[in-house]
């Protein structure tokens, strides 16, 4: 009974947290935070230092694992070293700068334009954004003397030895089970899809955790990774045509619980063999040597030019009100705007992480003056509580922003009530600061952010309708399997995004954007749905001629049919580069070859023809004038 339970808990927890990977890093994040404190705590009480010399190592064994993803040893070593000199820099420069308060308020600006304007580089970039901000912020609070500097440096080491201990000896990065426990994840959403009421509403779900199985396919990188891949959109379609069977009516669902039972558990068995186990050094097929000079241009076209200035101006309105309210505590308005505008994209996003902060901030702060009082004389209790706050924030900080907040304002009210502050005006200056960073980024993003939550979700909506024409133009010019599959994930990255882009809207229930796409979204996941089909039955054949001369001139007149909706579609809600781009090969796509179609893509596609031409009427219906300029009407004067 206990092992059941236990097996279970672990295929929920699996399920929450594709192949374990939140989980392992939280982990990470804590044991090493705890180790450093531990060591470099007992210098400064051994040597009757001051406890705050520990901060910069212990800070940068709280950040630093959450970046540090590779899974080569070199470049997993170069990281580290990157953040922590990135780390020790910031510190370093602002515990010079903070004898001169002007300067050292400049230096804090320049550091987080710099942050925000990295911040597309991936991980590694936004790591050294994040410690640059906070290791700044730290060296201005604590403002250490020469020698005060010199012993804190010093004893920051521990951090990446900590870090580096626990990474790669007690936690380590172990790519091939991290691969078997995402494909386990993929196999137990799937079953859900099996036994669950409504099933489609899981398909969302699998295709989520299989993105996260395709990014641990490519650490990995393994020789049969093409097949691998064609057996997750099997797994997809299986999924996909079980819940659209499921209806009372349909005497397919047997067969099609059959069809998804036999791909999970053809995925499983390819997903054990022995040549997964092993990363290839080999370099990935479509793998292309650039010069250094495409590289600088790579690099040049990822500067986020104007989403740097819209946080620098809004950070630099929060530090000035936030000064008036406190000197000390200023940083704390400054650092809300720049997690208020690191990554997001419209001014929905800013809105909805604004507010995840504000709830995040409020909660944490009762909670921690809660706690403070009871565990003050128990210090097992209270560093228990300070790790669990630790881990916490690590599990939840990059999937879910108000969790994460909530975490670690506990862990800085715990902190600051040990070290003897008075917890009723320091839990209400903390809510005052961040409310300043947040009402100043609503309205930097008001006022400066050129993107609008309609149109961002209207541009996610085209790269998904351009996503979707591809794949049925490779189908009809007969492109191999693996282009065809990696059309598909495009399609599903995209339908992703369009998710992404939609979550702040979709918390706004009392508010009028768009209706109209959000009615579409359960047309478009039947149109991925059948792109998913049609991709598979290419790889299907053993056709005679007649019937595939039949099917293929049924093929084509469907193709015509989808891709004339597809084109009005994205002339609609694309933008003019997708639209430019889609005029270049536009006098190719209808015109082809009808022999290139089979009995089973001719299927798939009338089934597709019908969910694009439902999704058209849809998406297509006149909207009013008056939707647009009353975007803040109630919901239900537009009903």
């Amino acid at each position: 009974m206990i092992a059941a339970a236990f097996s279970r808990v672990a295929d929920r927890l699996l399920v929450a947290d594709p192949g374990l990977v939140r989980l392992h890093t939280a982990l990470r994040v804590a044991l090493a935070c705890l180790l450093t404190g531990v060591v470099s705590i007992a210098w400064t009480v051994f040597q009757d230092q001051p406890i705050t010399l520990a901060a910069p190592g212990i800070l940068f064994a709280m950040v630093a694992p959450l970046f540090v993803r590779e899974a080569r040893r070199t470049a997993w070593f170069r990281t580290l070293f990157y953040l922590y000199l990135c780390a020790c820099v910031c510190f370093a420069t602002a515990s010079v700068l903070c004898r001169y308060p002007l300067a050292g308020d400049a230096g804090f600006l320049v550091v987080m334009f710099a942050g925000m304007l990295c911040q597309a580089y991936g991980p590694r970039a936004l790591g050294c954004a994040m410690l640059g901000v906070v290791c700044f912020y730290l060296g201005l609070y604590l403002h250490p003397s020469t020698t005060h500097l010199a012993q804190s440096l010093l004893l920051s080491a521990f951090g990446p030895l900590m870090v580096a201990l626990v990474g790669r000896v007690i936690v380590p990065m172990r790519t091939a089970a991290s691969f078997r426990l995402a494909v386990h994840t993929v196999t137990l959403r799937a079953s859900r899809v099996l036994h669950a009421p409504a099933a489609a509403a899981h398909l969302s779900a699998l295709n989520e955790a299989a993105l996260s199985l395709e990014e641990q396919l490519a650490l990995l990188n393994p020789s049969d990774a093409e097949t691998i891949r064609e057996r997750i959109v099997e797994v997809e379609v299986a999924a996909g045509q079980h819940a659209f069977a499921s209806g009372p009516a349909d005497g397919g669902v047997k067969a099609s619980a059959d069809v998804l039972r036999h791909a999970i558990a053809q995925l499983r068995e390819i997903a054990h063999r022995g040549d997964t186990r092993r990363a290839s050094s080999a370099p990935a097929s479509g793998a292309v040597t650039r010069t250094a000079a495409q590289r600088f241009a790579d690099l040049r076209s990822k500067l986020c030019w104007l989403p740097a200035t819209r946080a620098t101006t809004a950070a630099l309105l929060a530090m000035l009100i936030g000064h008036s309210l406190s000197p000390e505590r200023w940083f704390w308005a400054v650092i809300t705007t720049f997690v208020v505008f690191l990554g997001t994209r419209s001014r929905a996003d800013t809105v909805y992480r604004g507010a995840q902060r504000l709830v995040g901030t409020l909660a944490g702060a009762l909670v921690s003056v809660l706690l403070v009082a009871p565990l003050h004389d128990s210090p097992v209790l209270l560093v228990a509580a300070m790790v669990l706050c630790v881990f916490g924030w690590a599990y939840y900080i990059l999937s879910a922003y108000a969790p994460g907040v909530f975490f670690i304002t506990v862990l800085v009210g715990l902190v600051y009530g040990e070290l003897g502050f008075a917890m009723g005006p320091l839990v209400e200056l903390r809510i005052e600061e961040v409310l300043v960073g947040c009402l100043v980024s609503f309205a930097v993003a008001i006022l400066m952010m050129p993107l609008a939550a309609t149109r961002h979700v209207e541009a996610r909506l085209g790269a998904v309708l351009g996503a979707l024409r591809e794949v049925v133009r490779l189908a009809g010019s007969g492109a191999r399997a693996g282009d065809a599959v990696a059309a598909v994930r495009k399609l599903d990255r995209g339908w992703h995004d369009l998710r992404i882009a939609l979550r702040p809207l979709q918390t706004q229930r009392v508010v009028v954007w768009n209706p109209d796409v959000e009615l579409a979204t359960g047309s478009l996941l039947c149109c991925l749905h059948w792109a998913r089909v049609l991709s598979g039955s290419a790889r299907r054949g053993g056709l005679e001629d007649e019937m595939a001369l039949n099917a293929a001139e049924v093929g084509a007149a469907h193709v015509a049919s989808i891709v004339a909706r597809l084109d009005s579609l994205i002339a609609r809600y694309g933008d003019a580069a997708a639209g430019a781009a889609r005029g270049r090969s536009d006098e190719h796509v209808p015109v082809m070859p009808a022999v290139d179609f089979d009995v089973n893509q001719a299927s798939a596609l009338a089934q597709l023809d019908g969910a694009v031409a439902q999704l058209f009427d849809r998406l297509m219906q006149p909207v009013l004038d008056t939707r647009r300029v009353f975007n803040w009407a109630l919901r239900g004067r537009s009903a």
